[in-house]
């Protein structure tokens, strides 16, 4: 059985972006990031990434799924960012990064579902 190795590099990558982005976020004048966006942004592509190494199918699927709202909240960032009058490159970057490791983990993620016996 072949591991999807371009999903579980993927996945690792999300959660470095994803620590990255709590970084940004949690600046001294804001307030704490909540416990929700730090378990979507790190707790679940961590979940995700051990279920998938060890060979659980449903994992690559969610995996799928969590790509494609994260896609799509990476997209409405961005949006939302340009639209602003004056957007930051940094956090520009980080979403622009995320959507494409998002759009990663869908196309590698589906290919891994379907492909697996």
């Amino acid at each position: 059985m072949t591991r999807p190795w371009a999903l579980l590099i993927s996945l690792i990558g999300l959660t470095a972006v994803g620590m990255a982005t709590l970084f940004l976020v949690n600046r001294p004048d804001q307030a704490e990031p909540s416990r929700f966006l730090i378990g979507f942004l790190i707790g679940l592509p961590i979940f995700l990434l051990i279920m998938v190494r060890l060979g659980y199918r449903w994992a690559t699927m969610a995996s799928v799924i969590y790509g494609t709202v994260g896609l799509a909240l990476d997209l409405s960032t961005m949006v939302q960012l340009i639209t602003k009058d004056q957007p930051t490159v940094a956090a520009l970057t980080a979403s622009g990064l995320s959507g494409l490791l998002n759009f990663l983990v869908i196309s590698f993620g589906g290919r891994a579902f379907l492909t697996r016996d």
